[in-house]
């Protein structure tokens, strides 16, 4: 992207809560309330949920990007925007973003007429957000507004409340019940691994290629900017290679785990890289229910980690690679990936 895409949302959220807060009148034209409990809004695009009152009062025009209740009860206009970028960012590119994104938002809050109370970053159950609180006066009278922006690898969001300026104080434990129940995911797909009847979920911003050129060993390949997965699936049979693997990785014994260690060490080693390769790990257990070996890694700023079964006489691997720097999103995809597979 040529321009920060935090900026577009950004001009956005600020301009939805600007005014006095909606009363009886104002009240956007609505969809049919839903039963009284709650209800959970749920954004698979950007990969966003809150829970909220079920007596909400919806804006007919929310969408994808921005939704609008008011919440009677509380007498409180809620506003929730998010994107998701095409692609995630890495952790450098995300240090770029929260300056510009402290910037704007205290540049545009002086241009609105709105009087800043506070800006600052604070913790949350969601994550850290900034977290900017003001007051301004509308033609119902002096309102206020709190607004959480979190800048995500994979999206922002912005989370406002805006209510009359006298009911602050009383909806501070609503607010923070409300922003309690906030969660961030990755959106993610389910793939079909060419040939069996395997499948398994990625991100959604992976582009999956089924004729992978640069690894003719595996029969899917996909990534973004921050991961890479692949997958292969080789009859143990017609690869001499692999012949050294057991019927089954399960219950086996002292002696077979280093037979099976020993020999991936080999194979690592006489690989092109193989003088690169360093902190090789080996993990024997039941990993979702399925029991198997995982390898770990390191190659040149890299790291690898492969979960390794054996079924119906293939040999099975699911394959990651990450620079060690994006180890938290690797780690945290790879955690979800791995429970949705399905042989």
């Amino acid at each position: 992207m040529k321009k920060s895409a935090v900026i577009p949302l950004m001009a956005l959220a600020l301009l939805v809560p600007f005014g006095a807060v909606m009363g009886e009148e104002d009240r956007p034209a609505a969809v049919e309330e839903a039963p009284a409990g709650t209800y959970v809004y749920d954004n698979r695009a950007s990969g966003l949920s809150m829970t909220i009152p079920g007596n909400r009062v919806e804006n007919e025009k929310s969408g994808e990007a921005v939704y609008q209740a008011f919440l009677p009860d509380e007498g409180i206009a809620l506003s929730i925007l998010s994107r998701a970028y095409g692609q995630p960012y890495g952790m450098e590119k995300m240090k770029e973003q929260e300056k510009k994104a402290e910037q704007f938002l205290t540049e545009s809050i002086a241009r609105s007429g709105e009087k800043k109370l506070s800006l600052k970053k604070i913790k949350t159950g969601a994550g850290t957000a900034l977290f900017a609180e003001t007051t301004g006066q509308g033609k119902d009278g002096a309102f206020s507004v709190m607004r959480y922006l979190f800048l995500r690898q994979e999206g922002t969001a912005m989370i406002s409340f805006t209510m009359k300026e006298g009911d602050r104080k009383k909806n501070d434990p609503v607010v923070k019940q409300l922003m309690d129940t906030l969660t961030f995911y990755t959106p993610m797909q389910k793939v079909n691994v060419k040939g069996t009847p395997y499948t398994y979920d990625i991100p959604a911003s992976m582009k999956v290629d089924y004729d992978p050129p640069v690894a003719p060993d595996h029969v899917l390949v996909a990534g973004n900017r921050l991961l890479m997965t692949g997958v292969v699936a080789l009859p143990i049979s017609e690869n001499r290679e692999f012949s050294f693997l057991p019927s089954s990785l399960s219950h086996l014994s002292d002696g077979d785990k280093e037979n099976v260690m020993a020999h991936f060490k080999s194979k690592l080693a006489g690989e092109s890289t193989g003088r690169y390769v360093e902190n090789v790990k080996f993990l024997f257990g039941s990993f979702h229910g399925r029991d198997g070996l995982r390898l770990d890694f390191d190659d040149q700023g890299d790291h690898n980690t492969s979960y390794i079964f054996v079924k119906d006489g293939k040999y099975i691997s699911f394959d990651y690679i990450y620079n060690t720097k994006e180890r938290d999103y690797a780690e945290r995809v790879m955690e979800r990936s791995l429970e949705s597979i399905s042989f």
